[in-house]
């Protein structure tokens, strides 16, 4: 028959305290100086049974403590056992090593942040696992996403506006990225969290960072089927970023409120800067595509701390229900907290988007952190944020262009709040146009616009929507830029 762990437990504790009790009895008084020592205690003992007691009371204790650590483990392998609960066929948790030889509590580490998190929820079941694993259940997780070759068609309408050098395939670098980031995934299809083993074979390309993981992956678990819903449709690139931004501020929220109450949990290392040499900027993604897989995580953070201060983690519950339509409302938490303003959302409509009747390839939603990010390139920091700051609204357009093209066609309406802000964008963008495509100074402005032949492309940059609105038009040849003047007509709506 087996004893139960609780009644093992007092049993035990019932030892320890008597064992203290003898430990800690009365001392007697020193003798005078001079005097006989007996050799006989008070109860007649004699010093080697005295010394023979204390030698089993210390072992007593020793065997007690080994006790309480079998209790421990036996606990932790009870929270391990319901965890597998709902699995779905994953593989079974194993122990992973950490570099000072002892296995992460993963599984009570994530009862922990969830616990702080407010949400009641079974343990994720975690799994040692290599970096190229972790990193193919991030990619399936991102092509989940943008199915098909829509993140192909998504670079190649960047590649025309010239914001990357050429076209890609983005997913499996940022997969890199992400994985990087987090050292490790939860895997939906077998309900189990995958983490990177340190101990690896090869070893990982950045030390794991187990919280920040084991909290994105708990809420990836938890939120996923509400933010990423398939009736959704496809979601444009500003919406899918500020919905990652919800996701992402939220666990590292998490991950910073649990790393308070434990400080060896503090993050390994920052996010990255200048640093060639950090694992991060090792991933050779185009500049512009790092910045925007990067913004979820630094300002959803803010975005997660600003509802929390609103409404606690009620207010962030409620959010997964109805997220950030943009990155502007991740920026300026304010706008996402004010009903007024969410409800009069402006859209760039335009009577046909068909070049010589054939549809653009790609038909997109940039947003304000897009606008900033491109800005920045050419500018300071303070007038790309006064370019971007009266955004209201943005349409991205490619079409295909000859075989012989090097680059396709695209356009960028966009459109703001006034003519003041629209005049400093236009300003910002112009020396985005001139220091890109290696001019000296920018050409003379005619009919509110400018134009520029250059590096085989046809570039224009022209106010309109009654001085509220710039469009920029790059091609790769000077009939489609007329065309495609000529077509983006029509009023917001």
């Amino acid at each position: 028959m087996k004893i139960p762990p609780a009644l093992l437990l007092l049993v035990l504790i019932l030892c320890g305290g008597v064992a203290a009790f003898f430990l800690s009895g009365e001392k007697t008084a020193p003798v005078a100086e001079g005097a006989l020592l007996s050799d006989r205690g008070k109860g007649g003992e004699t010093v080697e049974d005295l010394k023979k007691q204390i030698d089993l009371l210390l072992g007593q204790n020793e065997y007690l403590q080994g006790q309480v650590q079998v209790l421990q483990d036996e606990n932790a392998q009870l929270i391990q056992k319901l965890g597998t609960l709902g699995m779905k066929g994953g593989a079974q948790p194993a122990a992973m090593a950490a570099d000072d030889g002892i296995a992460p509590d993963f599984v009570g580490m994530g009862v922990d942040m969830m616990k702080l998190r407010q949400i009641k929820a079974l343990p994720l079941v975690t799994s040692p696992a290599t970096e190229a694993e972790v990193e193919e259940v991030v990619l399936a997780w991102l092509r989940r996403l943008q199915p098909g070759d829509e993140a192909q068609r998504q670079a190649r309408a960047l590649a025309a506006l010239g914001w990357i050098p050429q076209e890609i395939d983005p997913l499996p670098l940022r997969a890199k990225l992400l994985t990087r980031q987090l050292g490790g995934w939860y895997d939906s299809e077998n309900d189990t969290m995958l983490v990177i083993d340190p101990k690896s074979d090869p070893p990982p390309s950045a030390k794991p960072d187990e919280p920040l993981a084991v909290a994105f992956g708990q809420l990836l678990r938890e939120y996923e089927p509400i933010l990423f819903q398939p009736q959704h449709g496809r979601l444009s690139t500003d919406e899918r970023t500020a919905r990652e931004s919800l996701l992402a501020g939220d666990a590292g929220l998490t991950r910073f409120l649990f790393s308070i109450q434990n400080p060896k949990a503090e993050p390994k290392f920052d996010m990255p800067a200048e640093d060639p040499d950090h694992p991060l900027n090792q991933v050779p993604m185009p500049i512009f595509l790092r910045e925007m897989a990067m913004f979820p995580f630094m300002r959803g953070f803010e975005f997660a701390q600003a509802l929390h201060s609103a409404g606690e983690f009620p207010q962030l519950n409620a959010a997964y229900s109805r997220p950030p339509v943009s990155t502007a409302e991740v920026i300026e938490p304010e706008l996402y907290l004010d009903a007024a303003a969410r409800g009069s959302q402006v859209e760039v409509s335009v009577k046909s988007v068909a070049l010589n009747g054939v549809e653009p390839f790609w038909d997109d939603r940039l947003g304000k952190f897009a606008c900033v990010t491109v800005l920045r390139a050419h500018n300071e920091d303070g007038a790309a944020a006064e370019g971007a700051r009266g955004l209201l609204a943005d349409r991205l357009l490619a079409w295909q262009a000859g075989a012989d093209a090097k680059r396709h066609h695209a356009a960028w309406q966009t459109l703001f709040q006034d003519a003041e802000s629209a005049q400093a964008y236009f300003k910002a963008m112009s020396k985005v146009l001139v220091e890109r495509y290696g001019l000296e100074k920018a050409p003379e402005e005619k009919a509110g616009g400018i134009e520029l032949a250059a590096q085989d492309r046809f570039v224009s940059l022209k106010r309109n929507r009654k001085g509220q609105g710039v469009l920029l038009i790059d091609t790769a040849t000077e009939a489609a830029r007329r065309e495609i003047g000529s077509l983006i007509e029509g009023e917001t709506k």
